[in-house]
């Protein structure tokens, strides 16, 4: 799979905010011809910065230190991984803890968008897997290291979700308070050095942010968020908000996007309140779980017995409430609730590995298919869609399997069946079956079983697994491609057609506008272009037309139409 390209609005904001970090800055200053260089998530005024949190920007800058933004990604996704079986570890013991990681790495790590663009949510999950990880940490030892641990994940929630992250610590914030005014006397000093440890974490915390605030939009108290959402959405952010009366841009793209395309998505009352609910619990379904891990979140009544187990249950109610309450929603916003959910689904299993029926371990069978499907469905998704051979082979009627197919299937589990049946009348050693060639044959047997069932899975319901392609490549990325052999400054006039998708937008600049070699700029019917091309007067000048077929590029001439 090769480095994504940057194609959202979103991800070209979050490396505007990488760059402006790799030069050693929290925001840049205002540009005097921004009405050419306005763009979606990002703020001109009063400084020209990425309108989201800067935890995401920081990775990526790490990344730019290291040669590219996305090995930030890389390693920020690594670290999600490596943290959930840490946090897994304070829950269950090692073997679940590790088996719960390696879910994490093949269903999200791998495949998904997370990992395969520029705005997942790897370091918001990072950060409350640090939390829930030290949590119960923190109440059983007392240590300040935990302590420390928990500030610093409260911190990455802070400065990534920081509403998602805020309502995802308020259970812990109260299981801590309960516990520091039940404790007896003797642990009251024990308390205190853990307590300045975290307090100290928390303010270094807030101090951070308001200085941020201050630096990009002038005020300790305003986020960059609140720019945007005050200069250009029309649309509610919370669910029990109205639209806004329509606003005027300087643009048409703005017009489209803000006043016709995001009022569609979600529409005030009743009716629409049940439509995006229910779109958020099956994304939220089909990102995290899918069919496979919903089976073990069943026993749930049966799983939670001890009060951090009980609290750990209202944390995920209580993240739900407030991922209902805000109008839109992506798989990154849950973030932080991933880590609580795959510690029920690690709970889930590890009950349900004990079921036993008629004296026979069916549990242990039931788990493994899990584990085995969960694993395989993400190589399945992209191995049918690199190879078209094997797409055109595997794909059928959405009505239902080809005979060719569940004859296969039978075929497959037959021999599972007459193997075990084998192995069943086999001599024991020492209570355990011998391993031998036999063994090895209904292994490879079962993972053979589990594949054709992911293909059936992919083929019926291809969205029940969101696999993100990362070979897409759009105009901007190949006009940048082009420009790599062409030496000299340019400017880049882009002229939107006017049936233009606001999605596949190509005004994007970097953070010193002046001394990129590549200056995006767009052009706006009415809008006089001569001081822009007079400020730019040393610059090449180009026009961009991304929405012909192919796109086309050609040297600006004053007197062409």
């Amino acid at each position: 799979m090769p480095v994504p390209q940057p194609q959202m609005h979103d991800e070209l904001s979050y490396l505007l905010a990488a760059d402006t970090f790799s030069q050693g800055r929290l925001t840049n200053p205002a540009h005097s011809l921004s009405i050419f260089f306005d763009t979606f998530h990002v703020i001109q005024h009063p400084t020209y910065a990425s309108m989201y949190p800067p935890a995401q920007g920081a990775v990526l800058a790490f990344g730019n230190l290291l040669g590219h933004p996305w090995i930030g990604v890389l390693l920020s996704t690594a670290a999600m991984c490596v943290a959930i079986s840490w946090m897994l570890q304070s829950w269950v013991s090692a073997p679940w803890a590790l088996l719960g990681g390696t879910l994490v790495l093949f269903r999200v790590g791998i495949f998904s968008y997370w990992i395969n663009s520029y705005w997942g949510g790897s370091v918001a999950a990072m950060g409350a897997a640090l939390v829930i990880g030290a949590w119960p940490r923190l109440l059983k030892n007392l240590r300040k290291r935990d302590a420390g641990i928990l500030g610093c994940g409260v911190g990455i929630l802070a400065i990534s979700r920081p509403l998602e992250g805020f309502i995802f610590c308020i259970p812990v914030a109260l299981s801590i308070l309960w516990y520091a005014r039940l404790s007896p006397r003797p642990k009251t000093s024990a308390i205190k050095g853990p307590a300045i440890v975290l307090a100290s974490t928390l303010i270094c915390i807030l101090g951070f942010i308001a200085y941020n605030n201050w630096r990009v939009t002038g005020s300790p108290r305003v986020f960059p968020y609140s720019i945007e959402q005050r200069s250009y959405l029309t649309s509610p952010v919370f669910v029990w908000q109205g639209n806004k009366p329509q606003l005027t841009y300087s643009n048409a793209q703005f017009d489209d996007f803000y006043n016709r395309w995001l009022p569609t998505m979600y529409r005030p009352g009743r009716p629409g309140f049940q439509k995006i609910t229910k779109d958020k619990f099956r994304e939220f379904w089909r990102f995290f779980l899918g069919p496979a891990l919903s089976i073990p979140l069943l026993l749930i009544p049966w799983v939670i017995r001890s009060r951090n187990e009980r609290a750990l249950l209202a944390q995920f109610t209580l993240s739900w409430i407030g991922l209902i309450a805000v109008a839109w929603f992506h798989p990154h916003y849950a973030a932080p609730l991933m880590t609580t959910t795959m510690i029920l689904v690690i709970l889930g299993l590890r009950k349900l590995r004990n079921w036993q029926f008629r004296g026979r371990p069916v549990g242990v069978r039931i788990v493994w298919l899990i584990v085995l499907f969960s694993i395989l469905i993400g190589p399945v998704h992209f191995l049918i869609s690199r190879s078209p051979s094997l797409s055109e082979l595997c794909s059928f009627a959405p009505e239902g399997m080809p005979p060719r197919y569940i004859f296969g299937l039978a075929i497959t589990i037959l021999a599972i069946f007459l193997l075990r049946l084998r192995s069943g009348h086999s001599p024991q050693l020492s209570g355990r079956a011998p391993i031998g060639k036999s063994a090895f044959a209904e292994f490879l047997l079962l993972i053979l079983a589990i594949t054709q069932v992911c293909i059936a899975e992919r083929t019926l319901h291809p969205g029940h697994f969101v696999f993100n392609d990362p070979w897409v490549w759009s105009a901007r990325v190949a006009i940048q491609q082009r420009f790599k052999s062409i030496p000299g400054q340019h400017l880049l006039l882009v002229k939107y057609a006017p049936d233009h998708n606001v999605h596949d937008e190509l005004v994007y600049n970097a953070a010193d506008i002046d001394r990129a070699k590549l200056v995006w700029a767009r052009e706006i019917p009415g809008q006089d272009l001569d001081p822009l091309l007079s400020y730019y007067q040393n610059r090449k000048v180009w026009v961009v037309e991304p929405d012909e077929k192919p796109f086309r590029l050609y040297p600006y001439s004053p007197g062409r139409p």
